[in-house]
């Protein structure tokens, strides 16, 4: 691996290791401190919007975290599906519910427990990712939550910008909050791979100013993006026994993932 080549202390694009970096970075951060201020103002429904690749369900993730250390009972899933089953099942497991197989018997557990959480002034926060590629059946579910839990419930719906029109307009209306995730910036994208290299030990920059800056415009600024490109980069830079990583790597790692699709 090229851990050890670029001086790395512990992997440098896991999950893990990426929603750490992603989370410090200034448009992430924002988003973050909206989703908070949400959760806290106990609004019914959030919309986390952005291109495909722009970090929407690392966002997700980690304020899945933060919610739950925050005391909140926290259920995400992918709302990509026909069936509100499978939405309803994670669902019912971050209530502390009994799961069951029919959706009958798991709306009753659900409303049910809804209540006694109000009761005890709990809060609840559901996060659906991909809410765009919901079925119709899965978006009525998702009304029938909002309606149900009331003030106890924060929903937030991750969404691409483009289709997000797909949700409907009543889910659209409902929302309290619209959270846009717009790609980084050169310097961004700079700040955030120098964060993301110094997390995982190295101080010194890996990328020279003409990779970051090809890197930057390959990507778009999209975190995804970002990811792949640098990663590879670092894979052939060592293989290549570079200093640093150059423009000329950028591009032919771009060039071999072109030729991959």
């Amino acid at each position: 691996m090229y851990d050890t080549y670029w001086g790395l202390q512990r992997p440098v694009f896991t999950s893990a290791a990426v929603r750490q970096s992603l989370a410090s970075s200034p448009v992430h951060a924002e988003a973050l401190a909206r989703l908070d201020f949400l959760c806290e103002s106990r609004l019914p429904l959030g919309l986390l919007l952005g291109p495909a690749g722009s970090g929407k369900s690392t966002v997700l993730a980690e304020f899945a975290e933060r919610a739950a250390r925050g005391g909140a009972l926290v259920a995400m899933t992918n709302a990509a599906t026909t069936d509100e089953l499978a939405v309803l099942v994670p669902l019912a497991i971050g209530l502390q519910v009994a799961s069951e197989k029919d959706s009958r018997l798991l709306w009753r557990y659900i409303i049910d427990r809804f209540e006694e959480i109000k009761l005890e002034g709990l809060s609840v926060v559901i996060l659906l990712d991909d809410l765009d590629r919901a079925s119709a059946s899965v978006l009525l579910a998702v009304e029938r939550l909002l309606a149900a839990g009331g003030a106890a419930v924060t929903i937030v719906a991750a969404a691409r910008v483009a289709t997000a029109g797909k949700i409907g307009t009543r889910l659209l209306d409902v929302a309290a909050l619209r959270i846009d995730l717009a790609p980084w910036n050169e310097a961004e994208t700079g700040e955030y791979l120098a964060a993301t290299l110094s997390n995982a030990g190295r101080q010194q920059p890996a990328f020279n100013d003409a990779a970051t800056r090809r890197l930057f415009e390959l990507s778009g600024g999209a975190p995804r993006k970002v990811n792949q490109l640098a990663q590879l980069a670092l894979l052939a830079g060592a293989s290549q026994k570079l200093i640093q990583v150059d423009e000329a790597t950028i591009e032919a790692v771009q060039e071999e993932l072109s030729v991959a699709r």
